[in-house]
């Protein structure tokens, strides 16, 4: 692979200026280290066989402008919480400067303004945060493939690229174990007498998310599911 500056020097001989080869060389820079950490991430698969004892799950959550990433609309908020065996291990959370403003009606429900946001990173500058976070885990949120949607339209536009962790639906788990239906994460957090903290904020969910996980790998230990194939076999059930 060339050297930064070797790259640089090449489009300065193309006749740019340097503050735009400079530019253009960063930017390259950034999508050969990103798509060299999905690949990384692509060779990193637990096998069937895995205690679920033994996998990081990474709870996952954020806030957007709208829902529709593939119309514009940009995640303005992402929180992720790293656990194993049911147990807190790490927490990444930001705000992101979007393009869009924040509609008010989004303003309302989360209670996060276009002034908070306005002196935050964009999402693409903390993406060499975010990634090596996320790899080597599966990740589990309410409603997460919105989630994994947006995360996929901003990877794929600007990398040309895509997230390989496997994602999984909360809301699934929690219906295949107790065989009722919880449509959304109030429904989940009341199933367990549990009171939402800040919600619609991405930290609140993914900590609401947490205090039901806890009580969901409880229940998964107590039902002898052990490996990630006793797990992907009780979701395969049907209803």
């Amino acid at each position: 692979m060339e050297r930064p500056f070797q790259w640089i020097n090449r489009l300065l001989s193309l006749g740019l200026r340097h503050d735009q080869a400079t530019a253009v060389g960063s930017a390259f820079q950034q999508e050969v280290w990103i798509r060299k950490t999905m690949r990384e991430a692509r060779k990193h698969t637990y096998s069937l066989d895995t205690p679920l004892s033994d996998v990081i799950f990474i709870l996952l959550d954020t806030e957007t402008t709208g829902f529709s990433p593939q119309r514009g609309d940009e995640i303005f908020s992402l929180a992720a919480l790293k656990t194993k065996k049911g147990e807190a291990l790490d927490l990444y959370c930001s705000h992101f400067r979007p393009k869009r403003s924040i509609p008010e009606q989004v303003v309302i429900l989360t209670g996060i303004t276009n002034e908070d946001v306005a002196d935050a990173p964009s999402l693409q500058q903390e993406m060499h945060r975010i990634l090596p976070f996320l790899n080597r885990s599966i990740l589990l949120g309410y409603h997460i493939q919105h989630d994994i949607a947006f995360l996929n339209e901003f990877l794929s536009r600007n990398y040309r690229t895509s997230l390989q962790q496997t994602a999984i639906e909360m809301r699934r788990i929690m219906e295949r174990i107790h065989h009722d239906t919880f449509p959304t994460l109030d429904d989940a957090l009341s199933f367990y007498g549990l009171f939402p903290v800040n919600r619609h904020t991405a930290l609140g969910d993914v900590m609401s998310l947490f205090e039901i996980w806890k009580r969901v790998f409880a229940e998964l230990q107590q039902m002898k599911i052990d490996t990630l194939h006793d797990l992907y076999a009780l979701l395969s059930q049907c209803s």
